[in-house]
């Protein structure tokens, strides 16, 4: 243990028996306190009387948070699984660490917070604070959670069966979409009224004005009652690098009032600016129907990254790995949105495998009918297997029915890029790829852009069309490349074009060394292609 100055020393006293008075603690029977510590120790095992030293720990959450100071740390000792949790949460201080003791066997360190202290939160963190290594489990809200606490770093914990209470966590939107789509006319936008509500996240981080880090890595999240998994939210004017590495998240449920739920979540709104690394994380059996039928109405998703307001977003996903998800025909593997405003965003995803979901696998939707730019990048990813019958509709509603990869550009000045290379898609339920165009009428000149480049790239056993492109409305530009793409199995067309409702102001297609069901195209229209709405030049 670390010593300090007799005036630190008797300030520690102080605070100890202070902590134990307010917790209703007779002092006659407690041993001397050990005030010089900067190291705690709290056990679901412990007797009454604790002084929080190794040999004596406090007995409760309550008297180590009211004994400990700032970058004191805490260790929570590892007991049997036939004690209780620690209960009634704590929160820590800045610079606090909250260690869990290497288990034991079957002993766990383990906290849960089923009373109303902290709102209902096991963790309430601190700024530069540090959570590791616990065993969170049945918090009435949260398991580990921060507001403006920017440096942190949440590592190793395991967490589940949170926010029993099925409070709100995440929202999503408000967002709009154009009804006139299916009809291909273009009409001035609507007023935003969609809205999505998501239940409490096992671990979340909100900012508002803080800048820093966050550091949330190899924790397991799983089995939640009622809402996500991991959240990650920047708004106001916080300025957030965060590293979200490591964890693997399963079986997230959706809960009862709630329309959406996430395995991780990452959204930057206001003039917030955020970056974040998604390196090595998994999702698997996300709303799935055999942890709850809720599930089954669920706007599910693996990875869910949303832009609005004015905000500047910057994520790159790396080796994440998603398998399983259900829910209603909105569930995607991964879904990256612009849902308001005129944010500017960027998402780079590599090396990745999204399999097995109900609806788009990946979708890259700019819905803003504002001035958001939008770009994504796929390099070395699997999207594959969709389930809901979106072919049936495919042809009036060419989007969110079960396509492998779909990007939309709905607003007047946006714009939207698209850039996949090395990349295998298939076997899903409408289109391999869907390009969909809306620009909204309105005055003045449109600006809107649509751009893509598809390369390296098969896309193979879709129930509806391999590539389909649909613009509506006055785009200014509709520009994309196919390069050395193969489209095989198709049910519907190999490639499709459609054009309605308006005049492209800039239009160039092209395509080069692409092969349709085994055989070189030369860009003519030919069985299973359709190429009535918009031409396609083939290079050389």
């Amino acid at each position: 243990m670390s010593t300090s100055s007799p005036a630190r020393a008797m300030s520690r006293a102080a605070a100890v028996m202070s902590a134990l008075i307010a917790c209703g603690a007779h002092t006659v029977a407690f041993a001397a306190a050990e005030p010089d510590s900067t190291t705690w120790y709290v056990s679901a095992a412990a007797a009454p009387g604790g002084t929080g030293s190794a040999e004596a720990p406090f007995d409760s959450l309550a008297r180590v948070e009211a004994a400990s100071r700032d970058g004191d740390t805490i260790i929570v000792r590892a007991v049997a699984p036939v004690l209780a949790p620690l209960d009634g949460g704590i929160a820590l201080k800045p610079g606090q660490r909250l260690l869990g003791e290497a288990a034991e066997g079957v002993n766990r360190p383990r906290l849960t917070n089923t009373t109303g202290n902290h709102d209902g939160d096991a963790v309430r963190l601190a700024s530069g604070a540090e959570v590791r290594d616990l065993v969170i489990a049945g918090a009435r809200r949260g398991g580990i959670y921060g507001s403006d606490a920017a440096d942190v770093v949440i590592s190793g914990n395991d967490v589940s069966a949170t926010n029993q209470q099925c409070a709100d966590g995440f929202v999503i939107g408000p967002f709009g979409l154009p009804p006139t789509l299916p009809l291909g006319v273009a009409i001035p936008p609507l007023p935003d009224f969609i809205t999505l509500n998501n239940g409490w996240a096992a671990i979340m981080t909100d900012f508002s004005a803080a800048a820093g880090q966050v550091r949330i890595e190899r924790n397991v999240v799983h089995d939640t009652a009622c809402g996500d998994g991991i959240d990650l939210r920047a708004h106001g004017s916080s300025r957030i690098d965060a590293a979200i590495t490591g964890n693997t998240l399963h079986t997230i449920n959706l809960g009862l009032a709630k329309f959406s739920v996430l395995a991780l979540g990452v959204q930057a709104a206001d003039s917030a600016r955020l970056t974040a690394d998604l390196s090595d994380n998994t999702q698997t059996d996300i709303a799935v129907a055999e942890s709850s039928p809720l599930n089954l109405t669920a706007d599910s998703e693996g990875v869910f990254l949303n832009a609005l307001g004015s905000a500047r977003m910057d994520i790159t996903v790396t080796r994440n790995h998603f398998r399983d998800g259900s829910g209603n025909f909105s569930a995607n593997g991964l879904e990256y949105v612009t849902t308001s405003g005129a944010p500017v965003s960027s998402v780079r995803v590599s090396d990745s495998t999204f399999e097995g979901v109900t609806g788009d696998v990946i979708e890259n939707y700019n819905l803003s009918s504002g001035g958001a730019r939008q770009s994504l990048t796929l390099e070395n990813v699997t999207a594959r297997r969709s389930t809901f019958p979106g072919a049936i509709g495919n042809p009036v509603v060419p989007a969110n029915l079960g396509t492998c990869v779909v990007t939309t550009n709905f607003g007047r000045a946006a714009h939207t890029d698209l850039t996949i290379s090395g990349s295998d898609l298939g076997e899903c339920s409408a289109d391999g790829i869907g390009l969909i165009g809306y620009t909204p009428a309105g005055s003045g000149p449109a600006t809107a852009e649509l751009v893509f480049d598809i390369r390296d790239t098969t896309i193979g056993g879709v129930a509806a069309n391999g590539v389909n492109i649909v613009n509506v409305g006055d785009t200014a530009v509709v520009r994309g490349t196919l390069e050395r793409v193969a489209v095989n199995g198709a049910q519907r067309s190999l490639v499709r074009t459609s054009h309605s409702g308006g005049v492209i102001g800039a239009l160039s297609l092209e395509a080069d060394d692409v092969t349709l069901d085994g055989l070189a195209w030369d860009c003519r229209a030919r069985s299973q292609v359709d190429l009535a709405g918009i031409p396609v030049r083939c290079r050389g």
